[in-house]
């Protein structure tokens, strides 16, 4: 999938700008049409609201940005079909790394704990946020109300050999 330019929603930083002691920190808020954009992009209803506030600080050898991130996404139930607010308001810690890695061929084992690596030693804090936010989205949205469209076939118990039986017949 294919994320769509989001202006509102991006703040570049260099590696060489978060500096020990200094951090950059920024507060964003997404505007209507950038909210458009994205639930169109991410096959949604709609996004209602969408804010997060990002720091990123030089500790050790990594950049640790922590932050928030708060939406309101219109979804669509799983069960019932209907559309359905989805609130989101979850605080993070992700790692990232401005130092050049060391491509090595063949098989090796990937380290799921270590700080991701920055792109061309830019970090953008908006899509930290988005990231963050993805994370967060519930995979199966269900209303508590919700009473699942009646399957036709439900309570039917169709075993394999019932399927062999109708394939003996059509030949």
């Amino acid at each position: 999938m294919t994320q769509p330019d989001l202006p509102s929603f991006s703040h570049l930083v260099t590696a060489d700008r978060i500096v020990p002691g200094d951090p950059v920190t920024v507060s964003l808020t997404m505007s209507d049409e950038d909210r458009q954009a994205l639930a169109k992009a991410w096959s949604i209803p709609g996004i209602e609201a969408l804010s997060g506030e990002a720091l990123a600080a030089r500790r050790g050898g990594v950049i640790e940005v922590e932050g928030r991130v708060r939406a309101r996404l219109v979804r669509q139930c799983v069960a019932s079909l209907e559309e359905m607010d989805e609130e989101i308001d979850e605080t993070f810690l992700a790692t990232f790394t401005d130092r050049e890695e060391e491509r090595t061929e063949g098989e090796f084992e990937a380290d799921l704990d270590a700080p991701e690596p920055m792109e061309d030693g830019r970090l953008d804090l908006g899509s930290v946020l988005l990231e963050q936010l993805v994370l967060a989205i519930d995979p199966h949205p269900r209303r508590p109300d919700a009473e699942p469209v009646e399957d036709p076939g439900a309570g039917a118990r169709i075993t394999p050999f019932d399927v062999l039986k109708t394939m003996q017949k059509g030949s």
